[in-house]
């Protein structure tokens, strides 16, 4: 898996995403918020035709790493990603067992 962190008019941002089923995935994102920490969340989201959609209070969204750093570098940004993202198996089961559980509660 490559992690690589991209510049944007906002610093430094790395992002991945990872196929849970058929019609959902999860994104995990990796940069700097506005109020200093750098953050990486967790995002689940369904397919609606060709599109994906994350909605508010139904889709899976959590924050697994928060770190404080006076100046946000590539390489943090990538080390953050990277730690997320070998968590994978264990982000993975997490966000299956949400979407059962919201299915199951429907």
């Amino acid at each position: 898996m490559e992690i690589k962190a991209v510049k944007s008019a906002f610093g430094w941002k790395a992002e991945n995403y990872f196929p849970i089923d058929s019609t959902t995935r999860i994104t995990i994102c990796t940069m700097k918020r506005s109020s200093g920490p750098l953050i990486t969340t967790v995002i689940g989201s369904q397919k609606e035709g060709a599109m994906w959609y994350y909605t508010v209070c139904k889709d899976y969204g959590m924050t697994w790493a928060a770190t404080s750093c006076k100046r946000v570098t590539k390489l943090a940004v990538e080390t953050q990603q990277a730690q997320v993202v070998a968590r994978l198996d264990q982000i993975k089961n997490e966000v299956a067992d949400f979407y059962e559980q919201t299915r199951e509660n429907t």
